[in-house]
């Protein structure tokens, strides 16, 4: 499998980056191309929520960004201050990132993103929630889905897909089980390059773009998202092969967020 696909799925990385379920499923495809060179107001306070600064050295992804090692694989959650989301008047408001947005380590090296102001709120038992009703929640529960289903432990992933995605059933853990054969799946799912949701946003539903490095330009995969009981969750569609298409080339990311944290 090429190192392209796998980083294109996990750009939901992705990339979910870790884009995360589009070229990593091709082990499904047995592909055997070279792989393409990487680029180089008042907080609430909540459940497994901390505002301290990992007491960690920081490490890099697979392409140099920064992640925040927090000694635990789960990933720290941070105390939340809805009064710093981004102004739904800003022209950036549809690829801005959230506040105190940092990446954390995860297992296996994957990028899980956290932030101050739009989740997630908790990590337990390994699986992230209370995520905010603004396209930046919804980006980033988008990109921590895929991130945890393909990097988790066993156990852990599986309640992560029945948890974060809606729909798919027995059918989706299948998939993800075999996306999950590849070798260090989690080492792949890398801060992305680029992050937008698409105009038709509404506070019921998203659809997130993750753009991720190719040898020549720019992947992209397309992530709907549905918020269902108080939370965004990965929306499958009916055609769960859908959801393992041929990412989107681009040769420019105008109109992309900048979500990679200060190196």
């Amino acid at each position: 499998m090429s190192t392209r696909r796998l980083l294109t799925i996990a750009s939901i990385s992705l990339a979910l980056i870790a884009t995360a379920v589009i070229g990593l499923v091709a082990t499904d495809n047995h592909d055997t191309t070279s792989p393409a060179p990487p680029s180089t107001a008042e907080a609430i306070p909540t459940a497994s929520a901390s505002g301290a600064s990992p007491s960690h050295a920081p490490t890099t992804d697979l392409f140099g960004n920064r992640l925040e090692v927090t000694g635990d694989d789960a990933g720290q959650a941070q105390a939340q201050d809805p009064s710093q989301q981004v102004n739904p008047a800003a022209p950036e408001y549809l690829s801005a990132p959230p506040a105190g947005l940092r990446w954390q380590r995860g297992w296996g090296g994957a990028a899980l993103p956290v932030s101050v102001s739009d989740g997630p709120a908790r990590i337990e038992a390994g699986v992230a929630s209370g995520f905010a009703d603004t396209p930046q929640g919804a980006a980033l529960a988008a990109l921590d889905a895929v991130a945890r289903a393909l990097a988790a432990p066993d156990g852990v992933w599986q309640q992560v897909v029945r948890s974060r995605f809606h729909g798919g059933g027995p059918a989706l853990i299948d998939r993800f089980a075999r996306s999950r054969s590849t070798p260090n799946p989690a080492r792949y799912i890398a801060v992305p390059d680029g992050v937008r949701v698409l105009s038709n946003y509404q506070p019921d539903f998203a659809v997130v773009q993750i753009a991720v490095r190719a040898s020549d330009g720019w992947t992209y995969g397309t992530w709907p998202m549905a918020w269902v009981d108080g939370d965004w969750r990965v929306r499958v569609p009916d055609d769960i092969d859908t959801f393992w298409g041929e990412p989107t080339f681009v040769d420019t990311l105008t109109g992309f967020g900048q979500w990679s944290a200060p190196r």
